[in-house]
């Protein structure tokens, strides 16, 4: 029986950069993702810093319900921006696959990651669960522009990376403060909507 071969995280992104470097030159798709979900989760979270000003367990329900809210209001967004991509030219590029790959998956840790929150809440019956909440999903995001960066060669996203990661501690170093869901409301804008903007000048400059 042959005996399955084990790979290392950076022999795996080695091998996305190999899939991508047939279309290296294609400019990236994702831009409208990025710039819908930092203005959608952006404006949650400016919602959320009006809501926690309250300091009430009520309000600890609200946030998460707007949350809720602004992840439901997503999914139609992105919808609508698979059938409008399907159209783009290179977006069947194995680079574009290879970036919608990652950014997929990671989605779906985060939805998984929230669904586990609110159960944690639940069960405990403590909003102190969501505490390293924002802390994680920025670093998530920096996972996520690290890779793209890496099979992309944007050198531009590796600061949007560092970013991130430099954000997550930023976040995690406010937690407490009454002005936590305002710093991550700027921080999506800035890390995810600004970016996502920017691919799309790049990808309209170049069309």
């Amino acid at each position: 029986m042959e005996i399955p071969h084990k790979t290392s995280p950076s022999d795996d992104l080695a091998f996305l950069r190999a899939l991508a470097e047939a279309g290296r030159d294609v400019p990236l798709t994702c831009g409208p993702y990025f710039l819908a979900a930092g203005l959608v989760f952006g404006a949650a979270s400016f919602v959320a810093w009006g809501i926690s000003q309250a300091s009430t367990h009520f309000a600890a329900m609200a946030i998460q319900l707007v949350w809720m809210i602004a992840g439901l209001a997503y999914v139609p967004i992105v919808w609508v921006l698979n059938r409008r991509t399907d159209a783009v030219a290179g977006s069947t590029a194995t680079i574009n696959r290879a970036v919608a790959t990652i950014w997929t998956g990671l989605s779906w840790g985060i939805v998984t990651m929230f669904v586990c929150s609110m159960i944690l809440c639940w069960r405990y019956d403590s909003p102190m669960i969501w505490a390293a909440f924002p802390s994680t999903m920025l670093a998530l995001y920096g996972a996520g522009w690290g890779a793209t960066a890496f099979i992309s060669r944007q050198g531009w996203l590796k600061l949007v990376t560092a970013g991130s990661f430099l954000a997550a501690i930023t976040v995690a170093a406010a937690t407490g403060s009454s002005y936590t869901f305002l710093i991550y409301g700027v921080l999506l804008v800035v890390l995810i909507a600004i970016p996502g903007w920017v691919l799309i000048q790049r990808r309209t400059q170049t069309a």
